[in-house]
């Protein structure tokens, strides 16, 4: 590779994204933690309280509820987005007529605003006035259930309901990948002998596993932060039980108006997000090791 003669050139057109990173993530970040050491209210004096934020925060049983909702949000999430993404990512690449008019049509949640998705979901699934879901409950001779108001399905319903709306990012790096492996390699297995699911489980999938981890950082690091679609459907209830990490940080900065407390519960959020990160980027380099 050869090198810049000036080497000042390559800093030159990194420097406004670096500037925009620094402002925008590395400072708001290190406000936090600053923040995290104090009780203040955005109005009155800020006052030294050294851990004592943290101290509380390994004591609110709220907080910990909003931790467990968040591990089970993101597995659910997670899960179904990993799986949607790849089923229709291989729809895609196995109808060859059409499929362009199919990727639009499945990508639309993506770019819809999580709003609308959320209104059209609260209209599906409402029981009062009657919804398509609970329509479908009585034409099969069931109690109609207004789900989002139950507390054992509300998070379930917040996950899948993400899930749905994102799904589609996933089939669009599922799709380009499947795209980019070799044609001459598949010809050669179906000449073999290979039939369409072998080809799928032994050649296609195999070839595109670093996809996979990226997908993966992308879902878990994702799910960890989610917010809108929770705040907007259940605002994190009924009671608690779809409270999630952002919400109840949300709730507690901007409605409590206790800033040192809530950001607290943001440095929390980013050493969550890393530590799952890191794991899931441990486990990458030791299966590409393998």
């Amino acid at each position: 590779a050869m090198k810049p003669k000036n080497r000042l050139v390559p800093w030159l057109f990194s420097t406004p994204a670096l500037a925009i990173y620094i402002f925008t993530v590395l400072v708001p970040v290190v406000w936090s933690m600053v923040y995290s050491f104090f009780d203040y209210n955005g109005v009155s004096n800020m006052n030294f309280v050294g851990l004592d934020n943290y101290f509380q925060l390994f004591q609110d049983k709220v907080f910990k509820t909003s931790v467990m909702n968040n591990l089970i949000f993101m597995a659910i999430s997670t899960v179904f987005q990993l799986f949607m993404g790849l089923l229709l990512a291989t729809i895609l690449t196995s109808i060859t007529k059409g499929n362009n008019i199919l990727r639009v049509a499945y990508f639309i949640p993506c770019i819809i605003s999580s709003m609308a998705i959320c209104q059209i979901f609260v209209k599906l699934l409402s029981v009062q006035p009657e919804g398509v879901l609970a329509a479908l409950m009585k034409a099969m001779g069931m109690a109609p259930v207004a789900v989002l108001s139950d507390p054992k399905l509300a998070l379930l319903v917040v996950s899948i309901i993400d899930g749905y709306k994102f799904c589609g990012i996933y089939m669009v790096i599922f799709y380009s990948a499947f795209l980019s492996v070799d044609q001459e390699v598949i010809e050669a297995a179906y000449i073999d002998g290979c039939s369409w699911w072998q080809s799928y489980c032994y050649i296609k999938l195999p070839m595109i596993k670093n996809i996979f981890f990226v997908v993966l950082v992308l879902l878990v690091n994702g799910t960890l932060k989610g917010f809108d679609i929770s705040y907007i459907l259940t605002s994190g209830g009924p009671g608690t039980s779809s409270e999630l990490v952002a919400t109840y940080l949300y709730k507690t900065a901007f409605s409590s108006m206790k800033y040192g407390y809530g950001s607290t519960i943001a440095v929390f959020l980013v050493v969550e997000c890393l530590l799952a990160v890191g794991i899931v980027r441990f486990i990458a380099s030791r299966t590409e090791r393998e």
